[in-house]
């Protein structure tokens, strides 16, 4: 993320309530550089600032943000996995996903699941500011081409069963581990990744999990 000014944000308001933000960002330098962006603005107020996705719904109830400021890749719990926690803890609540390295996957699923904002990391503060200012006026704020290349890579051709075959395979688990994972024989585990491998169009199994984690489609 840029800290210099590149771009005017939109103005803080002369009056009126402040926006009440919910920080979530594992990274301490990260977060601690936020925190600071937003202690000079006039208008905005930050409720807290966290590290732990699973401390984010408690947080969500105890401090009542208008906006969380969420990063999609959290320890125990990542922002994918918490939007829609968040939207029925307090459907009041906006929720602004940040990603250093956003897979079109990741961007076209949390544009289907309602959230209101989506940004790559690397973003000049100021525009991030205004992202926030947009988001408090009722916006939803999409960065364009993280959106364009999400419908560029369109929809996983994988099966629910050929999804979670390369995702264990992914972690690192060989067939056998993986059949007796998801209760079944280490052939047709064979034929899942087999499978898999042939819709990517890929020669073998780590082209397969690669593209499919380059995509976010596991």
């Amino acid at each position: 993320m840029s800290f210099e000014t590149t771009q005017p944000a939109l103005p803080a308001p002369a009056q009126g309530p402040l926006i009440r933000v919910l920080l979530v960002e594992d990274h301490v330098l990260l977060r601690t550089a936020l925190e600071a962006v937003f202690s000079f603005e006039a208008d905005i107020d930050v409720v807290a600032a966290i590290g732990d996705g699973a401390e984010v719904l408690s947080t969500v109830l105890r401090t009542a943000p208008d906006i969380i400021v969420l990063d999609i890749h959290l320890p125990r719990i990542d922002g994918l996995g918490l939007l829609p926690l968040i939207q029925a803890a307090d459907p009041r609540v906006k929720v602004l996903l940040l990603a250093s390295h956003p897979r079109p996957g990741d961007v076209r699923r949390a544009i289907q699941g309602g959230v209101d904002g989506f940004q790559h990391t690397d973003l000049a503060s100021q525009h991030l500011l205004a992202v926030i200012r947009r988001l408090q006026a009722g916006e939803r704020v999409i960065d364009p081409q993280l959106a364009i290349n999400a419908m560029m890579h369109g929809e996983s051709p994988l099966t629910v069963r050929e999804t979670e075959v390369l995702f264990l395979a992914a972690e690192g688990r060989s067939a056998p581990e993986v059949a007796r994972s998801l209760h079944l024989s280490a052939g047709a585990v064979r034929n899942y990744l087999s499978a898999a491998s042939a819709k990517l169009g890929t020669s073998n199994r780590s082209e397969a999990i690669r593209t499919a984690t380059d995509k976010g489609w596991i």
